[in-house]
């Protein structure tokens, strides 16, 4: 285990405020199970995490569960309407409440193993025989209660008690989406959950590919057949980043474009694992999170939402079936190849007059990531 911000591995070259001047982090932060370990700690048990759309958990007792790297919690609506979120554990042996995904509690929350229940609240209802246990106290045993907050109608959580709130934060970017996107308020979930396949990559190896379209040209054609590269653009923020795509070729080689549609694609970045995606035709959304699973395994998860409850189909089928596996295949070719001796750390690519194909963003991840574990 990692003690201290010296045991973590040495910078060779440097990453500074410039990023022409900077290089990647080194290969070690991407290949060590104890920095994986270190980044639970000081990076997923401290940010906000995307848990599901708000109309996921409309009716009292609707709950979805969801697993922070080891930390199993679920969000439920409580019958006075409140949204509250909680450790999916019993206060009593340490079993699991809910079962993994979505659903509805009727009445208590009830645990599988002993039987003891709980309010919508979270309060300790009952507990077999505790009467017999001199002094037992039922408010002492209550679930745990994890901080919860509404952005841009998603419901958001975190494990620690002293961050500072999502919408303080990333205020700044839920105006800039809400600019770009004005009928937000009007998207729907389409159904069931977005969870890809896991991934045989780490979620930094992921995140590096997501936040810079230096590669599109090459390993993405059909999308740089939609999406012209040389007007592309890239701006970095506070903890999140945009891409932006203004001019759009409705007959492309990816698939028909309606141009009464959106007409432009956006894909944004917020620290350290959630995205927010359009592709330009019909009125539609993915919010994913990228989600830890290993140092060396991810996965995608989160909501599809448009404004009919319904998925286009090109968009479903490209997305599904070429960028994603695109993408899968470069992360993992990356993940292998940062195990090489023959790689440690490369060279930050920008372009000042094409800052949309340069690696600018990575740049600004990468230093979010030096400055939360140079916290240890």
């Amino acid at each position: 285990m990692l003690d201290k911000p010296s045991d973590l591995p040495k910078l060779h070259l440097p990453l500074n405020e410039d990023p022409q001047q900077s290089y990647t982090l080194p290969s070690g932060y991407y290949t060590d199970p104890a920095i994986y370990e270190l980044e639970k700690e000081m990076i997923f048990y401290r940010t906000w995490q995307y848990i599901c759309h708000v109309s996921e958990v409309a009716k009292s007792g609707d709950y979805v569960t969801m697993r922070i790297c080891d930390q199993n919690v679920f969000v439920m609506r409580g019958e006075d309407g409140g949204l509250r979120a909680f450790y999916n554990v019993c206060r009593h042996r340490a079993h699991e409440l809910l079962k993994d995904g979505s659903g509805s509690v009727k009445n208590v929350i009830t645990c599988p193993y002993h039987a003891w229940t709980y309010e919508k609240t979270g309060a300790l209802r009952g507990a077999p025989n505790s009467d017999k246990r001199p002094e037992f106290c039922k408010e002492n045993f209550g679930l745990r209660q994890i901080r919860l907050e509404e952005f841009l109608g998603c419901v958001f959580v975190n494990l620690d008690d002293n961050a500072v709130g999502l919408n303080v934060q990333a205020g700044d970017l839920a105006d800039d989406i809400r600019k770009h996107v004005p009928y937000l308020n009007d998207l729907q979930p389409t159904g069931s959950r977005f969870i890809d396949p896991h991934i045989n990559a780490g979620w930094k190896v992921v995140v590096d590919n997501y936040v810079e379209c230096y590669h599109c040209s090459h390993a993405h054609p059909a999308f740089s057949s939609m999406i012209c590269m040389d007007t592309y653009e890239l701006d970095t923020f506070g903890l999140w980043s945009r891409q932006y795509g203004k001019d759009i070729n409705a007959k492309n080689d990816a698939y028909p474009v309606d141009p009464n549609g959106n007409m432009f694609s956006a894909f944004w970045f917020l620290w350290p694992n959630m995205t927010f995606n359009i592709l330009p035709g019909g009125k539609g959304m993915t919010v994913l999170a990228i989600r830890p699973v290993k140092h060396d395994e991810s996965l995608f998860e989160g909501t599809t939402l448009s404004a009919d409850g319904k998925v286009s189909k090109e968009q479903q089928a490209y997305g599904t079936n070429v960028l994603g596996p695109e993408d899968t295949a470069l992360c993992e070719s990356v993940q292998r190849g940062l195990m090489s001796k023959g790689y440690d750390q490369g060279p930050i690519i920008v372009d000042p007059d094409r800052d949309g194909v340069g690696e600018k963003a990575i740049h600004h991840f990468h230093r979010l990531v030096q400055g939360a574990l140079a916290t240890l």
